[in-house]
């Protein structure tokens, strides 16, 4: 660990051997020590035998937390001293910001725990891990780095007796300084030292009793993953493990629910139409059995809605199947409709004994209506339970329908005539263009001329320059640009400058031969450049690249030749380049940052992505979009804005734009209970958009907020769209206790 990091933590730390002497200690840890007495080396003593915090009073009648902290493959320990039993569990500054706005959001949380692992730890390759301690299965979120020689990613892999098991098994981590065939324990050990590796540190991430993730880190370099890097990793893990288990819950229902969802519509779409009403009405006989209600039915309703036709039932025949019947208006059919939510009737009350005149003298006594929507959130359909006792009026029923009605919603909507099809918008727009820029929404005038001059761009084979503001869609554009153009039949690669450490970012690039350096793969590595070979290659964030590999990957686009790290001879290639970045290279240039003539071959053809505030309706056109997609992923009825809230959003000046806007419609899709999201249901900054020259400091809103809540906050981080932590941590940075 970096000693600027190590002291900058908010405590003092202490590393001491087995025989209690001192190692080192941190900025704090030095001035403690200049204080401490026999009873500190006791009380520090007992917290590591009892695994506890404990405490320790100094001459000077100050109070301290002591803490003590060990890791399985190292002798030392450390001792975490603070007069402030919070700052324990908090990590240095410049790490602690990047745990503010935590959301449940798997890309984002994935892409926050690597960063901070990024900015904490040098490596040459590190693995995030989401386990399933049940079924004792693993598999890997986020990998990066050198490939491990003799190993294959695989999803789903059952955990055996390796270093994943054992952490899993024992609850903590384990550190090898300085592995050799002396030290090997797990049996990817040998392939990690075959690799190169000689520094390995494993951690797991624990929710709940049981391990939910792993953190997996691996060097070269001996020694140097030390036990103050596994105290920090594992502090990490504990910050991060609440929102990463939620994030997979989130992410295993989401898979649950769309493969649910493809085979039902592949049932669906291979079933003959004659078919259908078999379908409907086998499906009905089903929820009779699992419900155990005495008549289960399925009736359309006209556009209009003021008329209805039964096309499956089962149990209890009934008079008017197939018949269209009108609604009466203080019946059950139009309550549904008035409410669009479930309603449920006791027949034996004498104010709903006209609900349902056709079941009169037939021995029910409850009825339950549940609404059908298709695609667009309209009610075309309504699905019936009744019962002879009243059971139908029951929760569990409720539950069972609205699941059931959701399904039956995918069914009706692909497969009948009777009732209007969601189909797609077309515009002007999608017979100038080809049909790859047909996915990227927007009708505004600004977004339709960067469509067409994008779309211009991809018939030539130049290199292409995507400039504009973070989170305005550089990558949906440039693998439009490439579907569009000649290089379409080959493939499209993806480098992320900002996300790969500098140390590793070369051999990602260029590739290696065999023998080019420690670590290396046998047979070497080829780069992502020679996997772009006749196809395209996508540099995002390409201001980040150092001024060394600037210069080679200026060569690579004049020659179209590159030259692995320790080749011989360059390798001809023929790869179209487009490079995208949301810095001003000009002003880059200007400084030195970045080489000129690179940026005059990155950008013989530059295309601008306009901010989101300048796209006006496209706003609106998004959310919308958004929605229907989680709707339809989740399987749940369709959400929409009021009126109020899409103002609300019109007039916010999206400083993260679309991936920022597709944030907060996650949080208001998972958070709001109604199908209505209103002005009061968005984050404060948007719904309370400050006054122009208002002084209102983020303290004074917080404050605000807090008092808005009754100081709960739970609520107020729900409301938030942030974990928990995150809030407590933004309230400490604030200084509102």
């Amino acid at each position: 660990m970096e000693k600027e990091l190590f002291d900058s933590f908010p405590y003092a730390i202490i590393r001491i051997d087995p025989a209690n002497k001192v190692i080192q200690a941190n900025a704090r840890g030095q001035d403690l020590l200049k204080q401490v007495n026999n009873k500190f080396w006791h009380a520090a003593q007992e917290a590591k035998e009892w695994d506890t915090t404990k405490s320790w009073v100094s001459q000077e009648g100050e109070v301290f937390c002591i803490q003590t902290f060990w890791v399985e493959g190292h002798e030392d320990s450390l001792i975490m001293v603070s007069d402030e039993p919070e700052l324990l569990s908090a990590l240095p500054a410049c790490l602690e910001e990047k745990l503010e706005d935590f959301t449940n959001d798997s890309y984002v949380i994935t892409h926050k725990i690597s960063e901070l692992i990024q900015s904490a730890f040098t490596f040459e390759r590190f693995d995030l891990l989401r386990v399933d301690p049940r079924q004792r299965k693993y598999i890997y979120e986020y990998s990066i780095g050198i490939d491990i020689v003799g190993t294959l990613h695989t999803a789903y892999s059952t955990i055996t007796d390796s270093g994943l098991g054992w952490i899993v098994q024992h609850e903590a981590p384990i550190l090898v300084e300085n592995l050799t065939p002396e030290r090997f324990m797990f049996r990817e050990d040998p392939m990690l030292y075959q690799t190169g590796f000689k520094s390995v540190l494993r951690v797991p991430i624990m929710f709940d009793h049981g391990a939910v993730g792993a953190i997996l880190l691996a060097s070269s370099c001996p020694g140097e993953f030390q036990i103050e890097d596994a105290m920090l990793v594992d502090l990490i893990s504990r910050l991060i493990a609440q929102p990463f288990f939620h994030a997979g819950i989130m992410l295993q229902h989401e898979y649950q629910t769309l493969a649910s969802a493809a085979l039902l519509n592949t049932v669906i779409s291979a079933m003959p139409e004659s078919d259908l009403e078999l379908f409907l009405m086998e499906y009905c006989n089903q929820l009779r059995e699992s419900s155990k209600l005495d008549r289960v039915g399925v009736f359309l309703l006209d556009p209009p809605q003021t008329k209805r036709l039964c096309i499956a039932e089962a149990g209890k025949e009934l008079v008017g199947f197939g018949e269209w019947i009108p609604i009466n208006h203080s019946g059950g059919v139009s309550e549904m409709l008035r409410s669009k939510s479930v309603v449920a009737f006791n027949l034996a009350d004498p104010r709903y004994e006209h609900v349902e005149d056709s079941l009169k003298g037939r021995g029910f006594t409850a009825i339950v209506y549940v609404p059908i929507e298709n695609n667009e959130g309209d009610i075309v359909a309504c699905l019936t339970g009744v019962s002879s006792d009243e059971r139908a009026l029951s929760f569990t029923i409720a539950g069972i329908f609205k699941s059931a009605s959701e399904q039956l919603g995918q069914v009706i909507a692909r497969s009948t005539s009777n009732l209007r099809l969601e189909t797609p918008k077309t515009t002007e727009q999608d017979s100038e263009v080809p049909p790859s820029f047909h996915n990227i929404i927007g009708l505004s005038q600004v977004m339709k001329d960067t469509i067409h001059r994008a779309a211009t761009a991809a018939k030539y084979n130049f290199p292409i320059l995507i400039t504009g503001e973070t989170g305005t869609g550089k990558e949906l554009f440039a693998k439009a640009i490439h579907e569009a153009s000649n290089t379409a039949q080959g493939p499209f690669i993806v480098v992320n400058s900002a996300a790969i450490p500098a140390n590793l970012l070369e051999s990602e690039l260029f590739g290696y031969q065999e023998g080019a350096f420690t670590g290396g793969l046998k047979g070497g590595k080829k780069g992502k450049i020679l996997m772009a070979d006749k196809g395209t290659l996508f540099l995002d964030e390409i201001g980040e690249l150092s001024p060394d590999l600037q210069a080679k990957l200026l060569r690579v686009i004049q020659e179209q030749e590159v030259e692995p790290v320790g080749a011989v001879k360059p390798i001809p290639v023929n790869v179209r380049f487009i490079s995208a970045t949301h810095r001003d290279l000009h002003q880059m240039v200007k400084k030195g940052e970045f080489r000129e003539d690179l940026l005059y071959r990155l950008n013989a053809i530059e295309v601008r992505l306009p901010p989101l505030r300048e796209r006006g309706h496209d706003i609106l056109e998004l959310a919308d979009h958004m929605l229907k997609y989680l709707s339809l992923s989740h399987g749940t009825p369709l959400k929409r804005l009021s009126a109020e809230a899409e103002q609300a959003l019109l007039k916010y000046s999206w400083p993260g734009n679309v991936r920022q806007l597709q944030n907060i419609i996650n949080r208001l899709f998972v958070f709001v209970d109604g199908l209505i999201i209103n002005a009061g249901d968005l984050p404060p900054d948007i719904r309370n958009i400050p006054v122009k020259g208002s002084s209102e400091s983020d303290k004074e809103r917080m404050e605000s907020l807090l008092l808005e809540f009754g100081g709960n906050k739970t609520a107020l981080a729900h409301y938030l769209g942030i974990t928990r932590t995150g809030l407590w941590k933004k309230l400490k940075r604030l200084g509102i206790q």
